[in-house]
């Protein structure tokens, strides 16, 4: 993940499992961040959102 808000790049592990029903992401770097989805892909496409909104409110809440 690269973080293109401030002119940094910034790259984030992300953690993929697989369960019966669906996909789960998370990143070991950034606590509480997850993301789900029906394939791979979808989680892997979540999660890089969710770590972008992640960001976003750690710099809002400085």
């Amino acid at each position: 993940m690269s973080g293109r808000d401030s002119g940094n790049s910034r790259k984030y592990l992300i953690i993929i499992e697989e369960s019966e029903t669906n996909f789960s992401a998370y990143s070991p770097d950034l606590p509480g961040c997850i993301a789900t989805g029906k394939t791979r892909q979808e989680a892997e496409e979540q999660m890089r959102e969710a770590i972008a909104f992640h960001l976003e409110g750690l710099e809002e809440d400085g």
